[in-house]
């Protein structure tokens, strides 16, 4: 072998190392980011799903409030309950056509807000693949939840229909003086959560008052009637 040649059989050998090592490293990389990318995709989808079933919660608060003041709006005795009653499943019925509007700007399908009988939990997340199982793994149990929350409004209105008269009216103001304040406590959940989605904010804020009013309104009903 010519000395020529040995140097460049070993320039050549170091070359194609260098390359082997250039190529490993930009695997590596690569790795790195896809990794990095699949971590902020999931982070993205554990927060959608956070979204849709904040926004269910507040939903399924609102239905329970809508079928309670049906209820009372034929079965109670007091002109001031049924009235009252009346005033409720409005104010319940204009929060949650906003809170439709507003998912539906933006996109989002919670099942609470609909008439189907899909569960949130059999949504898909979109986006990439780190996006949909982020949300997937935060969403697991949803449906569950929602049916079980369905169930304890179905209960408890079946207890309040077996009362009549005065009886069925303190139920009711009672019942709905107690959700109100759980009420107030979801929407002050909200507000901390997404202080700075301005829309969003103003939604939940306007709920809030309508709640705090319904509130002391209950509360101030059921005394008269407890004096009667």
């Amino acid at each position: 072998m010519s000395k020529t040649n040995w140097k460049t059989r070993a320039v050549t050998a170091a070359v194609m190392t260098g390359l082997m090592g250039f190529s490993a490293h930009a695997q590596d990389e690569s790795s790195k980011e896809e990794k990095h990318e699949m971590k902020q995709g999931k982070a993205v989808g554990e927060a959608a799903a956070k979204r849709v079933q904040y926004v269910g919660k507040l939903a399924v608060f609102n239905n329970r409030q809508i079928k309670l003041a049906r209820l009372a709006e034929q079965q109670a005795t007091d002109p001031q309950v049924k009235e009252f009653a009346t005033k409720l499943r409005e104010d319940h019925e204009k929060s949650q056509e906003s809170l439709r509007t507003w998912a539906q700007q933006k996109k989002m399908e919670v099942s609470a807000l609909t008439d189907t009988n899909i569960t949130s939990e059999d949504q898909m997340g979109t986006g990439g693949s780190g996006v949909q199982q982020g949300y997937q793994e935060k969403m697991k149990g949803s449906g569950e939840k929602l049916g079980k929350a369905f169930d304890k409004t179905n209960e408890e209105i079946n207890k309040l229909q077996a009362k009549q008269g005065p009886e069925f009216d303190k139920a009711f103001l009672s019942r709905i003086a107690e959700d109100q304040k759980k009420g107030k406590d979801i929407l002050e959940e909200g507000r901390k959560e997404y202080k700075n989605d301005a829309t969003f904010l103003a939604l939940l804020s306007d709920t809030e008052r309508t709640v705090r009013g319904n509130e002391t309104e209950a509360k101030s009903l059921e005394k008269q009637i407890k004096k009667q």
